[in-house]
């Protein structure tokens, strides 16, 4: 965040050229004024016009507003770079902020969410009944909870309720006069009959095979899943097999995969035939590298793999200069979800054939293919307005 309401304007007359580079730009009337008498080439995701007097309390991560939140003693412009959570009893603390701003996610009250026609959101507002107690986004029951219900109580869960243990006592909470409300419903089979009337008739229900395991993120299909969660599984993300995936692979009964499955071409027989349950089947080479910042393709690489290589959600990608097209052709099976590929123009053509939703394919030079781009154009100025960027 760069704040210029202060600016003066013998500081920008003391300079031929001023470069501004922020995700936030805070400029009131009189300093965009000088902002646009000097040469200020602004790049800025973002540019709020708010007076001098007016201060900017900024949050990265979660700020909570509850009945014992006091309501800011000067003028103040509340700024959440993550979750806003508003608690019932907040209405004094929201008044206090002149004005509010979240890049993430603001969760409240129903009865709330009129105070915040005024507040600007780049993400989702996510309300819930007056009156709910809020459990865990995602709550996975167990017998204890019957055991702690109030009497009449109604429950909210933000995404789901996992309903797979079987020894949950519905038809105890069914008589206390217990509800949920929630967007979607994972029960075992044999609790299904009673737990369904305690939803909504809106609520998305699945009906799994009972002893299925709920797995709540990304997963690798070897030993210690089977061991930890057995061979009913509900994947709650992206399945990864490797070569030495195929005698566990023998072991699942059941699969759903609310993700995708990663199977390498040794095993994309098999794991065809248990991707009815997924979102998609992603056939990948049996060295799979992700989530890298940069990563360096050799010969050597290529050549130790014989399953092949892909690379998924890697930022810069280089190829060495020496290695053949057609050693990229036959090892490199997939370049997925990439930003910056860096290849000679004869290797161009293999890598664009494993290529898929790739930012930029080109020569390797110091300017480093995409960084001149997110660069931007120099003397671009943007003042009182919104500007998104690459």
């Amino acid at each position: 965040m760069c704040d210029a309401r202060q600016v003066k304007e013998s500081t920008l007359a003391a300079y031929d050229a001023i470069q501004i580079n922020a995700a936030l730009l805070l400029a009131d009337a009189a300093s965009q004024e000088l902002l646009r008498k000097y040469p200020v080439a602004c790049s800025a995701a973002q540019t709020l016009d708010i007076s001098d007097d007016v201060q900017v309390s900024q949050v990265n991560g979660r700020k909570e507003l509850g009945p014992g939140a006091p309501a800011p003693k000067a003028p103040t412009f509340l700024m959440v770079n993550g979750v806003l959570d508003i608690a019932p009893g907040a209405e004094a603390a929201l008044a206090g902020y002149v004005g509010i701003q979240v890049n993430g996610q603001i969760i409240c009250p129903e009865s709330l969410s009129g105070l915040l026609s005024g507040a600007s959101v780049n993400g989702q507002i996510e309300t819930y009944p007056d009156g709910c107690i809020r459990l865990k986004r995602t709550t996975v029951l167990d017998r204890t909870f019957a055991l702690r219900a109030r009497q009449g109580a109604r429950y909210f869960a933000g995404r789901r309720v996992v309903a797979l243990a079987g020894d949950i006592d519905f038809c105890r909470l069914a008589a206390m006069e217990v509800g949920f409300v929630t967007r979607e419903l994972l029960v075992a089979e044999s609790l299904a009959e009673a737990a369904i009337p305690l939803f909504p008739p809106d609520t998305e229900i699945t009906v799994l095979p009972d002893g299925c395991a709920y797995v709540g993120d990304d997963a690798k299909l070897d030993g210690s899943l089977i061991r930890r969660w057995g061979g009913k599984l509900y994947i709650n993300g992206d399945l990864t097999l490797d070569p030495g995936s195929a005698p566990w692979l023998e072991q699942v009964s059941y699969l759903q995969v609310n993700g995708d499955i990663l199977a390498p071409r040794s095993l994309s027989e098999a794991a065809s035939a248990a991707a009815a349950g997924c979102r998609r089947l992603r056939i990948v080479g049996g060295r799979l590298i992700r989530d890298k910042v940069s990563v360096t393709v050799d010969r050597a690489m290529l050549e130790s793999a014989a399953d092949g290589v892909t690379l998924i959600d890697c930022v810069n990608v280089r190829l060495r200069p020496d290695v053949e097209p057609e050693l990229i052709r036959r090892r490199l099976v997939g370049l997925v979800d990439c930003v910056n590929v860096a290849c000679t123009e004869e290797q161009r053509s293999a890598v664009e054939l494993a290529a898929e939703d790739v930012v930029h394919i080109g020569e390797d030079t110091e300017e480093g293919g995409i960084l001149s781009l997110l660069r931007g154009k120099s003397g671009e100025k943007t003042v009182n307005a919104v500007t998104y960027k690459l």
